[in-house]
């Protein structure tokens, strides 16, 4: 069973149901049997918001979706809508796009996503890493999953480069997961990074959930580089899928 739990819709299709038809066409190359899709927090955006992949994606069997939201768009809006979506069983989280918006993780603007979240049982997600990253550094998540232990986290793409300072400042915090999407993007850095994440996956087998960041990046290479661990195959099964059933309440 692999589970890939992050997913975009892709940008070339013309329209919606074509994206949709090539995101399951790629998984089915893949061998990959379901996967989660991130809107966008944008409410117009060529990879579906909100609104569009959660009417896209209604009752589907194969995919589930992220709702992403946004402190500086239309924010009661938001959260209304993304609370009717969350009672309608139509998104299993939030994300928060920290660095690609200029908002910390820590910012007290964000506790009613943190207070629904909560409320429903569902994990917020941050984008983490590369150009303006002091955003959602791994610090200052260290603090909000502290202050927030209410709360389930997932740290995606793990301060991409550096995941082995990720992984060493976030070691205690228990609530707080890492989503590995994007960790392939570059294979120059392949082997820096497969030592860091073979040896927190070790020491923390249960907080390890892939993903591809497919719609920006390749599955096929996330899933190579996925291979490419030595880990063992009960710590495997947890990453490729798992840990998502739990996390995600697959």
């Amino acid at each position: 069973m692999i589970i890939d739990s992050h997913l975009h819709l892709p940008v070339d299709p013309p329209d919606f149901p074509a994206k949709k038809q090539a995101l399951l066409g790629e998984m089915k190359r893949n061998g990959v049997d379901r996967g989660i899709v991130i809107a966008d927090s944008e409410p117009e955006s060529v990879i579906g918001s909100v609104r569009d992949c959660a009417e896209l994606f209604r009752g589907d069997a194969v995919i589930k979706v992220i709702a992403g939201i946004s402190p500086l768009i239309n924010f009661e809006e938001q959260l209304c809508y993304c609370r009717k979506l969350l009672e309608n069983g139509d998104i299993i989280g939030m994300k928060l796009y920290t660095g690609h918006e200029p908002f910390y993780c820590i910012e007290s603007s964000l506790l009613p996503v943190y207070d629904l979240a909560a409320e429903f049982r569902v994990p917020v997600l941050f984008h983490t890493g590369w150009d303006n990253n002091q955003y959602a550094a791994p610090e200052k998540m260290r603090k909000l999953g502290a202050k927030r232990r209410e709360n389930t986290f997932i740290y995606c793409h793990c301060f991409y480069p550096d995941t082995e300072n990720c992984f060493e400042v976030l070691r205690e915090c228990e609530n707080v997961y890492f989503d590995t999407s994007s960790l392939a993007d570059d294979a120059d850095k392949w082997g820096q990074i497969r030592k860091s994440l073979e040896k927190a996956i070790r020491e923390m087998p249960g907080r390890f959930i892939f993903g591809s960041d497919f719609g920006s990046c390749s599955q096929s290479e996330h899933l190579r580089f996925a291979e490419s661990l030595d880990i063992t195959a009960e710590q495997r099964e947890l990453f490729m899928h798992g840990n998502a059933e739990n996390v995600y309440k697959l």
